[in-house]
């Protein structure tokens, strides 16, 4: 079973990726940690608590993290475009959902890696910027990270803030540098190939109409996040980025890599951009694996699959 941190930033993929992990009996998910991106942090830190409530996995400890990105002003009105002003349109969850943790996600991450006898997995899902901190604070605990899997950046792809960034990396793209260029092992999920995880229209209203909860809510949340894309882009439909990064955990060959050394660029116009070493002219080896192709019907089948399982790993199990 391995070992999980989820660093988010809930939003409407990272709801769909936080209900999908709480199925995934692979996955043994310590906790969950929050930082500002597709909304404040006051709205993904609610939706991340109501969330895990929501899919009867209140058990799994909520941590609030950093509400701005290290050097710069929060700058999420593509979210608040694609998100809705509370991250997850206006839904609201009816739920009773625990408080979060008092220890701030920074401190929980640099503390549960540094004293990891088993090496963890990051999961990241949303900006660095919790994570980049928690390098800076403790660089020790980077020794008790299996390995990052992080939805972040553009390498062949256009971005979708600028035709360099993608949002993740372009929020804080100090805090990407630094995690990208850590020397950790990385996974990286750009939009190379989040892109082309998409949900359709028949897809989405299957999941609609389930009779699980978690399915309908699903269907209900995709069905938001794809008339978003109709009126932006003209097509209805959503690719989930973020469920992605935990897909690939439960099945790694869902997606096929490409190696290379990756760098992020924190100058001008091209702040967020991620160039990667393609044709192997730089120095450094090339220390990071990058999504570059998708089966896109058994990504959506093991996201329908698995929403209707009982919940998965739990901590008194």
């Amino acid at each position: 079973m391995k070992k999980i941190i989820i660093d988010c930033d809930p939003g409407h993929d990272d709801a769909v990726a936080l209900l999908l992990a709480t199925r995934l009996r692979e996955l043994d998910i310590l906790g969950v940690s929050v930082v500002a991106g597709n909304s404040s942090l006051r709205n993904t830190l609610q939706n991340a608590r109501d969330i895990l409530a929501f899919a009867d996995a209140s058990d799994i400890p909520v941590y609030a993290g950093c509400g701005r990105p290290l050097k710069r002003d929060l700058m999420n009105q593509s979210g608040r475009k694609i998100h809705g002003e509370n991250g997850l349109g206006g839904k609201l969850l009816e739920v009773d959902a625990p408080a979060a943790q008092e220890k701030h996600a920074v401190d929980f991450l640099a503390d549960t890696l540094c004293a990891a006898h088993e090496k963890i997995t990051l999961v990241c899902l949303g900006p660095l910027t919790n994570i980049a901190q928690a390098f800076l604070r403790e660089p020790r605990c980077m020794a008790g990270i299996d390995r990052l899997v992080i939805m972040g950046g553009a390498v062949r792809a256009p971005g979708n803030i600028n035709s360099a960034a993608e949002f993740n990396f372009y929020i804080d793209p100090e805090a990407a540098k630094i995690v990208v260029e850590s020397g950790c092992r990385i996974t990286l999920v750009p939009l190379d190939v989040t892109m082309k995880a998409m949900f359709f229209e028949e897809e989405i209203n299957e999941l609609k109409t389930s009779a699980n909860k978690l399915a309908a809510l699903v269907g209900e949340l995709l069905g938001f996040y794809a008339g978003t894309y109709e009126e932006e882009l003209g097509f209805y439909a959503c690719p989930v980025h973020d469920a992605l990064c935990i897909a690939v955990l439960a099945d790694p060959s869902l997606v096929a890599y490409e190696q290379a050394a990756v760098k992020v660029s924190i100058e001008g116009i091209t702040a967020g951009e991620s160039v990667a070493d393609l044709y192997r002219t730089w120095p450094e080896k090339p220390g990071v694996e990058f999504g570059t192709e998708i089966d896109r019907e058994r990504f959506v089948e093991l996201v329908k699959e698995s929403l209707v399982l009982p919940r998965g790993c739990k901590k008194h199990e």
